[in-house]
């Protein structure tokens, strides 16, 4: 009886381990021996999108070392658009609009820092905006977009951004991409959407790595997403 229990729980440990070392699946390479135009790249990645809703978890470091953790929920809309909302142990405690490229404080306190980051989210997330005078390079496995202020670094084959440069202010903010995912939506034009589900942002000292949770694609708005604070 001791050996089959053995046999067993080796049995279920080999399982574990090898779900464990299991492959991501990979997005399909459906643009692999496609050239495309830089207008043809845009139409393809915006789609149908005019709204996102994310539900994510986002981690601070300072000087490589952790500093902070906090849980959001993101909202985005074209043009220039973004509300996020952050909590702590379930309870708000900050609520900020950026309406073109401006933070605004609905409530509570959030620290520079992270208005700083609800303002580079935007053209990370929709980064396909604000393209119009962009010009499009093309290398073996990449297409480099290139316009006066950044330079985001595409996959050719599956159109996912890989990386993104952003000079601000006389200084550089990078943007990593990783761990593309499959949000579900039989309800739209295009099914099988793929997103990098990892987004790090590097900002001066800190870096911020926003892991998203939850993907919605154009989801209704509610009343009171999007509300600017009242004049004082």
């Amino acid at each position: 009886m001791r050996d089959k229990k053995t046999i067993a729980s080796c049995f279920l440990l080999l399982t574990f381990y090898l779900l464990g070392c299991a492959p991501r699946v990979a997005p399909p390479s459906l643009y692999k021996d496609i050239d495309l135009s830089l207008e043809e790249v845009i139409t393809i990645a915006q789609g149908d999108i005019n709204i996102l809703k994310a539900v994510v978890g986002i981690n601070i470091e300072k000087d490589n070392k952790p500093y902070s953790y906090v849980d959001a929920s993101l909202l985005l809309k074209k043009p220039n658009w973004l509300q996020m909302r952050l909590y702590r142990f379930g309870l708000l405690v900050g609520n900020f609009l950026v309406k073109d490229n401006v933070v605004h404080a609905v409530s509570g306190k959030g620290g520079d820092k992270l208005k700083e980051l609800g303002k580079e989210l935007y053209s990370s997330v929709f980064w396909w905006e604000g393209l119009e005078d962009a010009l499009m390079y093309k290398q073996d496995t990449e297409y480099i977009i290139r316009t006066k202020n950044k330079e985001i670094r595409l996959d050719k084959s599956t159109l996912l951004p890989e990386s993104q440069e952003i000079t601000a202010n006389s200084k550089k903010i990078y943007i990593l991409y990783d761990r593309p995912k499959k949000e579900v939506d039989t309800t739209r034009s295009r099914a099988d959407f793929w997103y990098p589900s990892l987004i790090k942002i590097e900002i001066g000292a800190y870096m911020f790595t926003v892991k998203v949770e939850k993907l919605f694609i154009n989801p209704p708005l509610e009343e009171n997403d999007f509300k600017e604070p009242e004049a004082e």
